[in-house]
């Protein structure tokens, strides 16, 4: 790209926010000092990736006469096909003159570039970048023509309905409409938004029902948000597609159903968990995605202080007591349990779970799996497992009374067990554990620690930046100007690589309790939660609000995210 397609770029890029005015200057002046275009120049210097050159390069306008063949984007000329064989993703496309660029990750890779050239009858330019950015480039370059290609299926699937004529899926179900339910556009409608959904690293699905369409949610670092809407007469193919994939029941409508399913998404295995519910304009459909490239992860991943991680990791290699992880849904304690169970797991231990329902399935660990029908639970099976020889021990969930008697009295006939517990910080837990009968002493001489999380979203390190706090925040995290001042404060100012959110992933925040003699004697003394937690601080407890304002500092996330979990009665 050279004159005023490099211009046009470059308003597009500041636009989007994926670059400054200085570092357009600082690119500019690349170009003069080693004669090579723009668009190297930026990806040189790192000031933006190839994904954001591909979303700038969509706002460029077309420049000259289009002859008839020239209405085809040049994208498709490359097609997926080409990008997927050979590591290259075309960008952009001019009039015939200007040059169609290809990132590639082998400058030399001159076969691939020679098979675009004689496709596409345009020059070719090959520039370095990392398989990452190239990855990302395709799966966003792409995306468009895979959305219209579901909206043309979409009509071919509404079309198929007609055909159908008016098939009701209560009573018996007619062979023609299972046969249709398996035909291509209703299958690749679901295909595309599973897909989209794990390449935008989402957690969840949400395939909702309203008068006139069917909106479709992503959960993205903890956020919904509304990626696209299918007309309202594809609510009932979608959702029968989904419920036969999960193995539910498509005939029944009139009540929850939960099922599950495999399938891949660029050759990754993912999992996927799936619960239907009735509303007032019909089912209503939640995928959780258990992606099971992601599944084991160390410690060092979690983000714990690293004080706080040499602790924790002291605690599961003890050789009895019950150690819980408490937070409330969604806050990441599944994931820190199969870190701890991953660090421990080896061939002189017999590790045995029980969990409701097994997310991930790790080699080397036996894994049960709750089953309420045939009085499969954690209080009935606890029992069993104590016959299997175990060192370790998890029950997924602390529900009743019943559970915690059983799972603490395993704890103190030298076993280490491993739990959940939905409380708002660690302190809570042990008042919990009185609330639901189990006895204060029983608590007392079996914890050995409880750690309570959070997940707090990262700032984007593409568009990271320090801030002034405002007052507000200050008074929501109790700080006072003089303590700000110890604190560097960041956000994420917005760019195309964090779809101008400002943040990119998540990270654990955490606080662990471990017992000390003070704490058993308060305990069993039946303190409540405040007490317990002055003498946990003063016996060297870092608060959740301690390490978010930690994190807040190294600019890994924001003072909002902080507020987002702190509670009223804490304190540094």
């Amino acid at each position: 790209m050279a004159g005023s397609s490099d211009e046009q770029l470059a308003k597009a890029l500041l636009d989007m926010g994926a670059l400054s005015a200085e570092q357009l200057e600082e690119a500019q002046q690349a170009c003069e000092q080693g004669e090579i275009n723009l668009v190297q120049a930026l990806l040189r210097l790192g000031y933006v990736t190839a994904q954001d050159i591909a979303r700038a390069a969509e706002r460029v306008p077309e420049e000259g006469p289009q002859s008839p063949e020239a209405e085809e984007p040049a994208e498709e000329a490359a097609g997926v096909e080409l990008a997927e064989l050979r590591p290259s993703a075309p960008a952009r496309r001019g009039d015939e003159k200007a040059s169609l660029d290809s990132y590639e990750i082998d400058p030399e890779a001159l076969a691939a570039m020679d098979e675009i050239r004689s496709r596409t009858g345009r020059r070719v330019e090959g520039i370095e970048v990392s398989e990452e950015e190239l990855r990302e480039a395709i799966d966003r370059f792409y995306a468009a023509r895979a959305r219209s290609q579901v909206q043309m299926e979409t009509q071919d699937t509404r079309d198929l309905g007609v055909q159908l004529g008016a098939t009701e899926f209560a009573g018996d179900i007619d062979q023609q409409l299972m046969e249709m339910l398996d035909q291509a556009p209703v299958v690749r409608i679901v295909e595309q938004i599973l897909a989209d959904a794990v390449r935008m690293r989402a957690s969840d699905i949400h395939i909702e029902p309203r008068a006139d369409h069917v909106r479709v949610r992503y959960r993205v670092d903890g956020q919904l948000m509304t990626v696209t809407q299918l007309p309202s007469d594809m609510h009932r193919y979608v959702l029968s597609r989904i419920k036969i994939m999960a193995g539910a029941d498509i005939a029944e409508t009139r009540y929850p159903q939960d099922g599950r399913f495999a399938t891949e998404v660029d050759d990754r295995p993912i999992d996927l968990r799936v619960s239907t519910l009735p509303t007032y304009w019909g089912e209503k459909a939640v995928l959780r995605i258990l992606d099971k490239s992601k599944a084991l992860v160390s410690l060092k991943q979690l983000g714990m202080l690293p004080e706080t991680q040499e602790r924790y990791e002291r605690l599961i290699h003890s050789p009895q007591g019950m150690l819980l992880v408490t937070g409330p849904t969604g806050s990441g304690k599944s994931t820190t349990l199969y870190a701890s169970l991953h660090t421990i797991n080896d061939d002189t231990i017999n590790i045995t779970t029980v969990e409701d329902p097994i997310e991930y399935q790790v080699a080397g660990i036996n894994q049960v799996q709750v089953q309420p029908r045939i009085d499969v639970t954690f209080a009935t099976t606890l029992p069993f497992i104590l016959r299997q020889d175990p060192d370790v021990i998890l029950v997924g969930e602390i529900r009743d009374v019943d559970t915690a008697e059983m799972a603490f009295r395993a704890s103190l006939t030298g076993h280490l067990v491993l739990s959940t517990l939905h409380t708002n910080d660690a302190p809570s837990a042990a008042m919990r554990l009185v609330d639901m009968g189990v006895e204060p002493y029983l608590i007392a001489s079996s914890i050995i620690g409880i750690i309570a999380q959070r997940l707090v979203r990262r700032i984007c390190p593409r568009c990271r930046e320090e801030v002034e706090p405002s007052d507000v925040e200050l008074d929501r995290l109790e700080l006072s100007p003089e303590q700000a001042k110890k604190i560097k404060f960041h956000r994420g100012r917005g760019c195309a690589q964090c779809r101008n959110t400002g943040y990119q992933g998540r990270i654990g925040v955490y606080e662990l309790m471990t017992m000390s003699s003070e704490l058993r004697d308060a305990i069993t003394a039946r303190a409540n939660a405040a007490d317990l937690r002055r003498i946990a601080i003063r016996n060297g407890m870092k608060t959740l609000k301690y390490d978010g304002l930690s994190k807040v500092n190294a600019g890994i996330t924001s003072a909002a995210e902080v507020i987002s979990i702190m509670f009223a009665s804490e304190k540094v």
